[in-house]
C-alpha cells in the first residue's frame, strides 16, 4: 500500500469567529447576539443590526443546526408553487427569496405541476423537515384537508395567487375581479356587445355556470367579473373552458370563432392563451383589432413587440411574493396585519389590440 502522503501544515490559519467574539464587538450579550442573527425573539431594531454589521465585519457564518436547536426554528420556508416555469409564479418566488433573504430565511422550492398529490407530497416533506412556515399557492379550488395539517402543527400559511375559503390563513394575491371588470366595461365603451372568455381551467361550463365546480380563484374571480359586469352594461357573454394544453387551446378558439355569432371580443385569462389565440387569428389572415379586438388578462414580454401589441392586465407578481414573505414573517414573530386577506391592485395596460368592432347586420341588431 502507497504510503499517504503528510498533511501540509496549516500556516497563517485564523479560526472562524465565534458567537460569544461577535457579542463583544456589538456590546451586547450572547443570547441578544444570537437572537439577533437567529432573527427570533424581540430585540431593538438597531441593536440588531449592530449585531449584523459586526458579524459582517468578523466573517461570522451562524451555525443553522444548533442555531435551530436553541431557538426552535430552521429559518427556513417552505413554498409550494403549481409551476415554477410560469413567468408570474418565477416572479413571485423571486420576490419570496428577496423578503425571505433579507430577514436571514431561507426558501425551499417545491413544484407541483398542478397536481394537488404532488402539492400533498410537498407539504408533508416540509413539515418532517420542520420548516417555520408555508407559502402556497393551491392546485385546487375546493379541497384544502391537508392544509389544514399546517395550521394544527402549528405553522403560519399564507396562500398566493389563489385564495381557498378555508383553512383560516393569510391569502395575498390580486384584484382580478375589478381588473377584468374595468376591462369589460373599456370593450363595451367601444361598442362591443358579444365578448367571450377562454379560460385555463378543466372544470366544464354547465359545472361552473351551475356551482356544481369552483375553478381556482383567479378564473373564479374573472368568470364572476364576466358575469356582473356584462349584466350590467348589457353585453352577451360567453364562457369557453378546457384551455389547458396548446393544442386544447388552439380547439377551444376556433370554436369560439366558428360559432354562427363568433365575439367581436376575445378575453384571455392567460398569456398562454392570448398566444395561441392571436397565432390563429394570423393564419385565418383576421385583423386586431379590426376583426376582433383581443385582450389578455395576463400580461407578458411577446405582448409589447407583436404587430398589433396586445392590451393586457399586469398582476404585481413580485410584489405579491414580497408581501407574502412579508406577512408570513411577522405571523412567525408574533405579529401581523389584523386581516387576513392581503389583495393587490393589478395594472390595464391599453396598447393596441382593442378598437371599435367591425359593423355587420349581425351586431348591428343584438
Amino acid at each position: 500500500m502507497a504510503d499517504l502522503a503528510p498533511e501540509p501544515a496549516r500556516t497563517g490559519s485564523r479560526r472562524a469567529p465565534t458567537l460569544q467574539q461577535v457579542a463583544d464587538a456589538a456590546g451586547v450579550s450572547r443570547s441578544t447576539a444570537a437572537r439577533s442573527l437567529g432573527n427570533y425573539g424581540t430585540v431593538d431594531p438597531a441593536l440588531r443590526e449592530r449585531v449584523l454589521q459586526m458579524a459582517r465585519t468578523l466573517g461570522y457564518r451562524r451555525n443553522a443546526l444548533a442555531s435551530s436547536v436553541s431557538s426552535g426554528r430552521s429559518c427556513t420556508i417552505g413554498v409550494v408553487i403549481s409551476d415554477v416555469e410560469d413567468p408570474h409564479f418565477a416572479r413571485a418566488v423571486r420576490g419570496i427569496i428577496d423578503a425571505a433573504r433579507d430577514r436571514g430565511f431561507d426558501v425551499i422550492l417545491a413544484n407541483t405541476d398542478e397536481k394537488l398529490q404532488a402539492e400533498r407530497a410537498a407539504v408533508k416533506v416540509f413539515l418532517d423537515k420542520r420548516v417555520d412556515g408555508f407559502i402556497v399557492s393551491p392546485s385546487s379550488g375546493m379541497v384544502s384537508n391537508h392544509l389544514d395539517e399546517i395550521l394544527q402543527m402549528p405553522r403560519p400559511l399564507v396562500l398566493i395567487d389563489r385564495f381557498l375559503p378555508a383553512p383560516e390563513s393569510d391569502w395575498v394575491g390580486a384584484d382580478d375581479y375589478a381588473s377584468t371588470c374595468a376591462v369589460i366595461e373599456r370593450l363595451a365603451g367601444e361598442g362591443h356587445r358579444r365578448i367571450d372568455l377562454v379560460a385555463a381551467t378543466s372544470r366544464s361550463v354547465d359545472e361552473i355556470e351551475q356551482g356544481i365546480s369552483r375553478p381556482i380563484s383567479p378564473i373564479a374571480q374573472r368568470i364572476r367579473a364576466l358575469r356582473d359586469a356584462t349584466a350590467a352594461l348589457g353585453v352577451r357573454y360567453r364562457l369557453h373552458t378546457g384551455a389547458m394544453s396548446r393544442d386544447s387551446t388552439r380547439q377551444v378558439v376556433r370554436a369560439a370563432l366558428d360559432a354562427p355569432d363568433p365575439p367581436t371580443a376575445l378575453l384571455a385569462s392567460y398569456s398562454e392563451i392570448a398566444l395561441t389565440a392571436f397565432q390563429e387569428l394570423q393564419q385565418r389572415g383576421l385583423s386586431v383589432p379590426g376583426d376582433l379586438s383581443l385582450v389578455s388578462l395576463d400580461d407578458a414580454q411577446w405582448m409589447t413587440v407583436s404587430s398589433p401589441a396586445i392590451s393586457a392586465v399586469r398582476r404585481p407578481s413580485y410584489e405579491m411574493g414580497v408581501r407574502a414573505a412579508e406577512v408570513l414573517l411577522a405571523r412567525l414573530a408574533g405579529d401581523g396585519p389584523a386581516g387576513r386577506r392581503h389583495t393587490l391592485p393589478n395594472l390595464i395596460i391599453d396598447r393596441e389590440s382593442i378598437g371599435a368592432p367591425r359593423v355587420t347586420a349581425e351586431s348591428s341588431n343584438p
